[in-house]
Order: structure tokens, then C-alpha cells, then sequence
């Protein structure tokens, strides 16, 4: 009996130990392969910089002899085709070979791969492993590590020997190392998991907790550098975005960019006050929308065909959908993909600018066409002087050199009065302002017509308010002034007529000078352009009365520039009253000046 309760006993143990050293075999092999795995993923994701172009051969192959180091195991890298890149050991004599090896081959598939063989002249057992080496979703190539399964066939010899001795200590120690080393790889890992999803949300955090300076110390340091960096680049990108977009609101100019697909992506405030958007809200209520859409009466289908492709368009905007201005619109593509470009229209309101360029053509045609008709004249009367040299009478003779005297006279006046309104407008005038009496200085002006208007059978009159305040005026200016408003009453008024000269303290303290006639007066269509440089109501009489048509506008210029102001009231057959005020003198203004 006790021999077969030994016998019993023997074959439990023997049961009981082939159970467990086959599970120890099992743990060894697969501990063993973990650690062999995250060092075959830790090289993947630092060699996945070569594939990246961001290291050199050099690099590879100095990290395989790291990890040879490291990790003892033999060591291959191949690219996508199969082709050794780096080796250690026997395999560098693979080098730039391809290799056709199972689990290399399953690798370069996406899948990782790992198998136990024994060598057949040994019988000793080895472990071969490969995971990919991806870029984004893409096998670039793979890893390999092959290692010897000795050392762990070893320890389960010994565990053998020693089985009845050691089973319950040697368990628990390597459940607790196991633990440990299960904890030391998965907490790191797991703090930056969710720091990373933390930062997905746009949370930054705290930085991840580097415990030690092993390979999970360094993924978590290089996690940690990752976001300080990605922190600096979105704050410069914000600060780069406010900036641009002041410098877009603060525009005058509109800027309009339009998406690949015609939609507006971006409007400024000027864009929108430009072209009269009669939406609600700012312009990011009109983002989104198609030019049409938002601008129905625009019609600028034809030219954004042409700007999307690729070519520069410039024109020009009128009508209703300006509100009546002259917009100048500018667009262009944008964008690195040729084929489907956005495109970014400028506008600039350019209806003053039209309005002096019309101006100044009008002014260019006037001027011509008043030097024209002199010169005419003169040219022709001289010709018929030439020609008729001999017969021509001394009498009709002095009467075409009368004519060409006039006609020279008339031009002079015309350039004259052309080198003072460009003086005028240039600001090149020197004005002497004084103190000036206007009552005295109208009573002059209107001694010196006295005759003039006695020829004309006109009566003069002038009335002054008592204890007039004097103005600062240059005295030569205001008498020009004068003498042009009385010069014109007499000519346009006819005999038997009055003209009435007023100065008086107005309603704002300012000398009103008036100067009124009981004439043929203005048609009211006529009275708005009164003022404008060479317009008349009666082209024909001016010109006979030897008038050049800027009297007014130089009037009005000389006013002005004293601080003042000149209006005229007119009714056809009724008579015209042209008023002009000026500022009252003080101690201490300015009494000559540019």
C-alpha cells in the first residue's frame, strides 16, 4: 500500500507538474514574445522617420545596431517590397536582397506575425516576430526580430529540478513580477491616451507624467513636446487669423473671396457697403452663399467663368446694383489646384475719380473751344489783311485790326482768368487779409461803374447798415469779386433797369455783400451750374459781351477761401441777386498767409 500511495502520489505530482511546467513553457513563451513585440513596434515607429524621408539609411541602421544591443534579438527591416534595408548579425549579409520569409511576407500584408520554430541541427527552439511599418494607413515597409528560445528553455529545466522545491514561490514571483511590468507598460500608455483625447477636444491639460527614461519615458516626453508645439502653432494661427481679419475690416476697399465651388467664403464690411447688401446681420450671415444669391443684381456670371480660368479680369460696376457709383472690380484665381480655383474680387469706388476725369475732359473741350473761336477769327480777319493788302480801305482795314485787337484782348482775359483759378486750385495764392471795410469798398467799386451804368441808362444804388463790423478779406480779391457780380448785373440787365448793392450784418454774424438786378434773370434749370467754370446761360450774348465764363467760378473760389460762402436767386424776367458773406475781423487771426 505505501509503495502504491507513492506510486499515486508520484503520478499526481508528475501530472500535476507536466500541467504546470507545459503553462510555465506557455507564460515564458508568450512573456518572452510580448517584450519582443513592443520592441519590434517601438523600432517600427521609430524607423517609420526613414520611410518618411525625415532620416537617412545611416540612421536605420545605427537603430537596428541599438536595439541588437538592447534587445539581443536578431534584427531585419525591408521596405514594401520585400527588399533588406538594415540587418543585424547573419542577416546583414541579406542586405539589399529580398527576403521571402512567412512572417516578413504577412507583415508587409498590415498583419503582425509570430511563430515558434526549432532549429533543425540544434532542436533548439526560436522565436521569429514582424509587424508593419505604416505611414497613416500605408505599409511602408516591415520589421523583424528573431530570437533564441534558449534561455527560456533553460529556466523551465531548472523550474524542473527544483519543481518540488519552488512551485508555490516561483509562482507567485512571477505573478508579481508580471503585475508590476504589466502596470510600469499600461499606465503611461493609458495617461496618454487620455491626454490625447483631451487634446482632440481642445483641452491641452497638463502635460503627461514621464516616469522613467525607458522607451514608454521617451513616447511620453515626445507625446508632451508634440503638444506644446501643436499649442504654439494654433495660437499663432489664431493670432495670424485676427490679425488678417482687422486688416479686412479696416479696408476701404471691398474684398470678395469666392470658393472653388462660387460660394462666398469671405466678404469685408467695405464689400458689403460697396455693393448696397441689403441682408440682415454682418457679413457672416451672407458666408455661404452663391455671388448670385447674395448680389441678384449683379450680373457677373460671364466674368467669373472667365477668372476661373485662370484668367485676370478688370471692369467696371454701374447701375442699380452700386446704388448709381462706379465701382472698379478686380478678380483672379487663387488657389495651388489649377483645375478648380477660387477667386478673390477687390473693389474700389471710383465714382469721384470719374467724376474729375469727365470734369477735366469737359474743362480740356471748353477751353479748346473758346481758344478756337478767337483764333479763328484772328487768323481769318489777318488772311483777308494779307491778301488785300493793296486795296483793302485805311477805314475797313482799322476795323479788322479793331476785330483782331478784341479778339486778342478776349483771349488774354481767357488765360488770365485760366492761370488764377489754376492758382486757386493749386493753393498758390497769397492772400493779404486786413481788416476792409465792405460798405467803403462797395461805394468805390460801384463809383467806378457810374459812367458804365449811366451808358446803359441803369441806376446804381448801394446801401450800408449803420456800425458795420469790418471782415478779414484781401482787399484786391473782394473788389474782384464785386466788380464781376456788378459787371455781370449790367450787362444781362436792360435800359431803364435797376442794380441794388447791399451790406448788411446777417442772421450768423457774417457781412453779407449782395448785389441785385431787375434784369432778364436765370431759368431755374440753369441755376444749379451757375458756378461751373465756362458755363453760360446765353453762350451767344457772353460771348459778344466779351465774357469768358469763369468770372463766377472764380468768384465763388475767392469766397470760399476767405472762410465764406456765395449763393445766387434768379427768377426768368424777374431779375438775379447773387449774395456772398464773409467772416467778421478779430485781433490776433491771421493776416497774410499761403
Amino acid at each position: 500500500m505505501v509503495v502504491l500511495y507513492i506510486l499515486l502520489v508520484l503520478i499526481a505530482m508528475e501530472i500535476i507538474g507536466v500541467q504546470l511546467v507545459q503553462r510555465l513553457q506557455n507564460y515564458y513563451d508568450s512573456n518572452f514574445r510580448t517584450t519582443l513585440e513592443t520592441q519590434a513596434n517601438l523600432l517600427a515607429s521609430f524607423a517609420v522617420r526613414y520611410f518618411a524621408g525625415e532620416q537617412s539609411e545611416a540612421y536605420l541602421g545605427d537603430l537596428v545596431d541599438d536595439f541588437r544591443l538592447q534587445t539581443g534579438a536578431q534584427i531585419t527591416v525591408v521596405d514594401a517590397g520585400g527588399m533588406v534595408l538594415a540587418a543585424s548579425g547573419d542577416q546583414k549579409e541579406q542586405l539589399g536582397k529580398r527576403l521571402q520569409q512567412s512572417h516578413l511576407t504577412r507583415a508587409l500584408s498590415g498583419v503582425p506575425a509570430a511563430e515558434v520554430r526549432r532549429e533543425s541541427q540544434q532542436r533548439a527552439r526560436s522565436l521569429y516576430l514582424a509587424v508593419p511599418v505604416k505611414r497613416g494607413n500605408q505599409v511602408v515597409g516591415a520589421v523583424g526580430l528573431s530570437s533564441s528560445l534558449s534561455e527560456v528553455d533553460r529556466t523551465l529545466n531548472e523550474i524542473k529540478g527544483i519543481f518540488l522545491k519552488a512551485t508555490v514561490s516561483a509562482l507567485a514571483a512571477t505573478g508579481a513580477l508580471g503585475f508590476a511590468l504589466a502596470r510600469t507598460i499600461t499606465e503611461p500608455i493609458q495617461e496618454v491616451t487620455r491626454q490625447a483625447a483631451a487634446i482632440a477636444a481642445g483641452d491641452f491639460g497638463d502635460p503627461v507624467t514621464v516616469h522613467s527614461e525607458d522607451e514608454v519615458g521617451q513616447l511620453a516626453a515626445m507625446f508632451n513636446y508634440l503638444r506644446e508645439r501643436l499649442q504654439e502653432n494654433l495660437t499663432a494661427l489664431s493670432q495670424e487669423k485676427e490679425k488678417v481679419e482687422a486688416v479686412l475690416a479696416n479696408l476701404n476697399d471691398g474684398v470678395i473671396a469666392l470658393d472653388p465651388t462660387g460660394n462666398i467664403a469671405l466678404i469685408n464690411p467695405a464689400a458689403l457697403r460697396l455693393l448696397k447688401w441689403a441682408g440682415k446681420g454682418d457679413q457672416d450671415n451672407i458666408s455661404g452663399q452663391s455671388l448670385a444669391q447674395a448680389f441678384p443684381k449683379l450680373d457677373l456670371a460671364e466674368v467669373l467663368e472667365e477668372a476661373a480660368s485662370g484668367q485676370v479680369v478688370t471692369l467696371n460696376l454701374v447701375g442699380e446694383g452700386t446704388g448709381g457709383r462706379i465701382i472698379r472690380a478686380h478678380l483672379a484665381p487663387f488657389s495651388a489646384d489649377s483645375a478648380q480655383p477660387g477667386i478673390v474680387i477687390t473693389l474700389q469706388d471710383i465714382t469721384d475719380q470719374e467724376k474729375l476725369e469727365s470734369m477735366r475732359r469737359e474743362f480740356v473741350a471748353n477751353v479748346s473751344h473758346e481758344l478756337r473761336t478767337p483764333l479763328t477769327t484772328v487768323k481769318s480777319y489777318v488772311e483777308t489783311i494779307m491778301d488785300e493788302d493793296d486795296s483793302l480801305e485805311p477805314d475797313l482795314r482799322r476795323r479788322f485790326l479793331t476785330v483782331v485787337n478784341s479778339e486778342v484782348d478776349r483771349m488774354t482775359r481767357l488765360v488770365r482768368d485760366l492761370l488764377q483759378l489754376a492758382q486757386l486750385d493749386a493753393g498758390r495764392v497769397r492772400w493779404q487779409k486786413r481788416p476792409l471795410n465792405m460798405g467803403a469798398l462797395a461805394a468805390e467799386v460801384l463809383e467806378s461803374f457810374q459812367v458804365q451804368g449811366d451808358q446803359h441808362q441803369l441806376s446804381l444804388n448801394l446801401q450800408v447798415a449803420p456800425d458795420l463790423p469790418p471782415v478779414a478779406a484781401d482787399r484786391d480779391r473782394i473788389e474782384q469779386v464785386l466788380t464781376n457780380l456788378i459787371s455781370n448785373a449790367i450787362k444781362f440787365t436792360p435800359a431803364g433797369g435797376c442794380i441794388q448793392i447791399s451790406v448788411a450784418l446777417n442772421a450768423n454774424h457774417m457781412v453779407q455783400t449782395s448785389v441785385s438786378d431787375n434784369g432778364i434773370g436765370i431759368p431755374q434749370e440753369d441755376q444749379s451750374r451757375i458756378f461751373e467754370r465756362f458755363y453760360r446761360v446765353d453762350k451767344a450774348r457772353s460771348r459778344s459781351m466779351g465774357g469768358t465764363g469763369l468770372g463766377l467760378s472764380i468768384a465763388r473760389q475767392i469766397v470760399e477761401a476767405h472762410g465764406g460762402s456765395i449763393e445766387l436767386h434768379s427768377a426768368p424776367q424777374e431779375g438775379t441777386t447773387v449774395s456772398f458773406v464773409l467772416p467778421v475781423y478779430t485781433e490776433g487771426g491771421e493776416q497774410s498767409y499761403a
